[in-house]
């Protein structure tokens, strides 16, 4: 399959390091299915079959597209396109349950080190986990960092409490190297697990869950939703407006405070 290859070009185009892990587990992931499957020569049909193997494994929607996206872009680099597969549809997220304030706190209790930084970050500016994973140490000596995604770029600032932090945890790494350098999966699968510590529901627990939980305590203490709209990098203040939604707890202590006399 050419993945050293197609890796080796990834990093001359200068790709984000953490972005060349993901994309090296996953075509290391079909290469091995490949193997165990006697499968010889790339084809549509076999492909299939491994994005069914994918959702047999019960992976997460959002997990298996990237998956499927990290492929295409393989093939693409191939000169395959005819054979790229198409994504899972997805459902809306915009009811989706995520955590409270007390959650939040107890994950930071029950966390430590490295897990700890990952979620005061991204609880603390909202970045997406492909941004946060993106952070080098330099970003930490700047009065704002430059966020580069989906085409679109925006300026955050990191609150000094988190940048102190941020700069023990790096201290003895050089300027150029991303603070948070493992995989995507790892701290997804770090989060679960403190979950359990933490006696937080699981299935609430993820990095969007923390961008979420960023979202609405910036509302929650008074903040504007255009402001957030910039803040988060959305093109749509109908985007922002999902993380502005109150959940059936949130609605039941709105209306006890109500007194209209």
């Amino acid at each position: 399959m050419n993945i050293e290859d197609y890796l080796l070009y990834c990093m001359e185009n200068e790709l984000a390091e953490n972005t060349i892990k993901n994309y090296r587990v996953t075509l290391n992931q079909l290469s091995q299915w490949l193997q165990d499957n006697t499968v010889e020569y790339l084809n549509k049909n076999d492909l299939i079959k491994f994005k069914q193997f994918l959702k047999a494994k019960q992976y997460k929607v959002d997990t298996i597209n990237h998956k499927i996206d990290t492929i295409n872009i393989f093939l693409t680099w191939q000169h395959k396109d005819d054979m790229k597969l198409k994504m899972l549809r997805q459902q809306s997220n915009s009811h989706r349950a995520s955590i409270n304030q007390n959650e939040y706190r107890r994950l930071l209790k029950h966390s430590s080190g490295e897990l700890n930084l990952f979620i005061l970050t991204i609880g603390n500016t909202g970045l997406r986990i492909s941004e946060v994973c993106r952070l080098k140490k330099r970003d930490l000596y700047q009065k704002n960092v430059i966020v580069n995604n989906k085409g679109k770029t925006r300026i955050i600032g990191i609150p000094g409490f988190v940048k102190k932090k941020l700069k023990t945890f790096v201290a003895l790494k050089n300027d150029d190297a991303v603070i948070f350098g493992k995989t995507q999966s790892h701290y997804r699968q770090a989060l679960k697990r403190c979950a359990t510590k933490a006696m937080v529901d699981k299935t609430k627990v993820y990095p969007h869950s923390l961008r979420h939980y960023f979202a609405k305590q910036f509302i929650a203490d008074g903040g504007d939703s255009t402001e957030l709209q910039q803040m988060l990098g959305h093109a749509s203040i109908q985007t922002t407006t999902i993380y502005t939604h109150l959940d059936s707890d949130e609605l039941s202590r709105k209306f006890k405070q109500i007194k209209n006399l």
